[in-house]
C-alpha cells in the first residue's frame, strides 16, 4: 500500500495544536475514566428537562403528522427551507422590527460550519496572490475560528484592555486605538469576527463598541461576522441587556446548539445577499443543506413560540445560577492574598479565571489540575497565538458552566488546593 500524501491544507487539518491538542487530550482523558475525572471543560450544552421536551414535542408532531417521510427522503434548498427561513423573516420583523428577505438568510450545518465558510469566502489566498486576513478586534476570543482557517496565519487578534473592578472581579475593553493602528496600518483585512456574547469570557461588547467596529468594516468594504450562538432570541444566554445589531455589512451568525440540538447542527447566518450568495454557492459545493429534520424542528418551535419563550426562562436562568454558584465556591476556596480574579458575568456558558502572576503556565497549570482528576481548558489557545501574545494570556483558564452544583464546589476546591501549591514559593499564604 502506497504511503498517504496529503496536501498543505490536509495536513494542517490533521495537526493537532492548539485548542485542538488540548480537546483531543482531554477527550483521551475522559474517555480513560470518565468517573475518575471533575469535568469543567466541556462545551456540550446541558440539556434541560423543559428543552427536551419542546425538541420532543416537535419531533412527535412531525411523526404524528406524516412528515417525516418527505422530510428525510428528500433534498433541498442550499439556502435552507422556506418555512424556516420564513419563520426567520417573521420573529425578527416582529421583535426587532427588521425587515429580511429569503436572500437575507443562509442556513447552515451549525454555526462552526458557518464560520469555516464565511472564513475562507472571504480571507485566505486572492487572486493577486495576496493574504487576507480576519480580524478579532477583541482577544480572546473562540479558539475554533483558527481550527477551520483552511490557511495558516489567517487569523489575528487586538490584545484587550484590562479593567479590575474590585478584588476579585475584572473585565476586559476593546482597544480602539491599536484596533485602528493594527487596521490602518496593513489594509490586508478580508473580514472581521468576534463572539457576543463571548466564548471564552463571556464579554458583551456593547452597541457602541459593535457600531464603532462596523463603521471601520464599511470603510473598509468587508463583512463583520458576529457569532450570536449564546444571544437573543436564544438560546438568550445573556446576563446584560443585548439585542442583534444588524447593519448593512454585519453577517448576523445564530445557532440552536445551545438551545438543546447542538445533533442536528442548525446555524443561521443573516446579512446583505452578496455575503450569503458567497457562503450559500460553498456550502451547496460541500455539503449540499444542512438538517431538514433539524429546520423542521426549529421552524416548529418558532411557529408556536416555544423556542424564545424557553430560551430566557429556563437556559438563561439555568446558567446564570451556575454562575453564581461557581463564585460562590470561589469565594469559599480561594484565598484572598491570591491575586484572581473572574471576568464579570454578561453571557455564555463559561467562566473565565485569571490568576495574576501565576507562577507557571496555563498548560501547565492545566497539567497539575489533571493530576488531581479536575479538567479546564488552558486560556492561551483563545488567543490564537498572536504575536502580541502576553504573559496574561498564559495566566488564565476556561471554565465550564455545564457542570452539577457538586461538580463546580468540589472542582473548585482542587482548583484552590493547586493554586495554593502553585504561588507557595512567592506569596506567603495564612491558614484560614
Amino acid at each position: 500500500m502506497s504511503d498517504l500524501k496529503l496536501s498543505k491544507i490536509g495536513q494542517k487539518m490533521m495537526n493537532k495544536v492548539g485548542v485542538r491538542a488540548i480537546i483531543h487530550d482531554i477527550q483521551e482523558v475522559l474517555n480513560s475514566d470518565p468517573s475518575k475525572y471533575i469535568n469543567l471543560s466541556a462545551g456540550n450544552p446541558t440539556l434541560l428537562p423543559e428543552v427536551y421536551k419542546m425538541w420532543e414535542d416537535s419531533l412527535s408532531n412531525i411523526l404524528n403528522n406524516g412528515e417525516l417521510e418527505n422530510i428525510v427522503s428528500k433534498y433541498g434548498s442550499s439556502y435552507g427551507t422556506y418555512e424556516l427561513i420564513d419563520c426567520i423573516r417573521e420573529y425578527f420583523y416582529n421583535n426587532y422590527d427588521v425587515k429580511l428577505e429569503r436572500e437575507n438568510i443562509l442556513i447552515t450545518s451549525g454555526s462552526q460550519n458557518l464560520f469555516f465558510l464565511a472564513l475562507n469566502s472571504f480571507c485566505g489566498t486572492n487572486d493577486k496572490n495576496d493574504l487576507t486576513r480576519a480580524l478579532i478586534p477583541m482577544l480572546p476570543d473562540y479558539a475554533g475560528y483558527s481550527g477551520v482557517a483552511l490557511e495558516k496565519n489567517i487569523i489575528e487578534g487586538i490584545p484587550p484592555l484590562i479593567s479590575k473592578i474590585d478584588n476579585h472581579t475584572f473585565r476586559y475593553e476593546l482597544d480602539k486605538e491599536s484596533f485602528l493602528e493594527r487596521v490602518m496600518d496593513n489594509r490586508d483585512i478580508g473580514a472581521m469576527v468576534l463572539s457576543r456574547p463571548n466564548n471564552p469570557c463571556g464579554n458583551v461588547l456593547s452597541e457602541k463598541d459593535i457600531l464603532f467596529i462596523s463603521n471601520v468594516c464599511s470603510e473598509l468594504n468587508i463583512p463583520l461576522l458576529i457569532d450570536s450562538a449564546y444571544a437573543p432570541p436564544f438560546p438568550a444566554i445573556n446576563f446584560v441587556d443585548m439585542n442583534p445589531i444588524l447593519t448593512d455589512n454585519i453577517v448576523h451568525c445564530m445557532s440552536v446548539s445551545k438551545a438543546g440540538l447542538p445533533g442536528e447542527r442548525i446555524g443561521i447566518a443573516i446579512g446583505k445577499p452578496q455575503y450569503i450568495k458567497v457562503m450559500e454557492a460553498f456550502q451547496s459545493n460541500i455539503s449540499i443543506h444542512s438538517s431538514r429534520l433539524g429546520q423542521k424542528m426549529v421552524a416548529d418551535s418558532l411557529q408556536n413560540g416555544q423556542l424564545p419563550v424557553i430560551s430566557v426562562k429556563y437556559i438563561r436562568e439555568h446558567y446564570k445560577q451556575k454562575y453564581l454558584t461557581l463564585k460562590k465556591a470561589l469565594t469559599i476556596f480561594m484565598p484572598d492574598n491570591i491575586p484572581w480574579f473572574l471576568h464579570c458575568a454578561e453571557g455564555s456558558l463559561f467562566s473565565w479565571l485569571w490568576l495574576e502572576n501565576l507562577p507557571l503556565e496555563d498548560k501547565e497549570f492545566y497539567n497539575k489540575l489533571k493530576e488531581q482528576n479536575l479538567i479546564v481548558v488552558p486560556g492561551s489557545s483563545f488567543f490564537h497565538d498572536s504575536h502580541a501574545v502576553s504573559i496574561h494570556a498564559r495566566e488564565c483558564i476556561r471554565i465550564s458552566l455545564t457542570a452539577t452544583d457538586d461538580d463546580i464546589m468540589r472542582g473548585i476546591e482542587i482548583l484552590s488546593n493547586v493554586t495554593k501549591e502553585c504561588y507557595k514559593a512567592s506569596i506567603s499564604i495564612s491558614t484560614p
